[in-house]
């Protein structure tokens, strides 16, 4: 008896159902939107404001700036590395050599 009274309260529902109808000017509305001029900015915005993109460009800009930072690192200790390098004994003793016989006049008359 519950089931047949379930079943009569459902059927029952559906007598005052009505037709959907759209709000007045809808379709002008629609139509007026499908026609709007839209500019590169506007269409730029919207793609960019779409959240894949967003996160897309957010995480290229970090990974980029991190590359940068630790590629400046690695030169920085190169550059160190090379001028530490160039100040060995015999780099500095070659150029005491050379500015001594530059320095030195030679009389090729004698």
């Amino acid at each position: 008896m519950k089931e047949q009274d379930h079943i009569d309260s459902i059927l029952n529902s559906l007598d005052g159902i009505q037709r959907a109808e759209a709000r007045p000017f809808m379709h002008t509305r629609v139509m007026a939107r499908l026609r709007e001029e839209s500019s590169f900015w506007t269409r730029a915005g919207s793609v960019i404001a779409k959240p894949a993109v967003a996160v897309c460009c957010l995480v290229t800009i970090l990974t980029l700036n991190i590359y940068l930072i630790v590629d400046g690192n690695n030169k920085q200790q190169q550059q160190a590395e090379t001028v530490t390098t160039a100040g060995t004994e015999s780099d500095i003793l070659q150029n005491e050599n050379f500015i001594l016989a530059s320095n030195t006049s030679y009389d090729f008359n004698k």
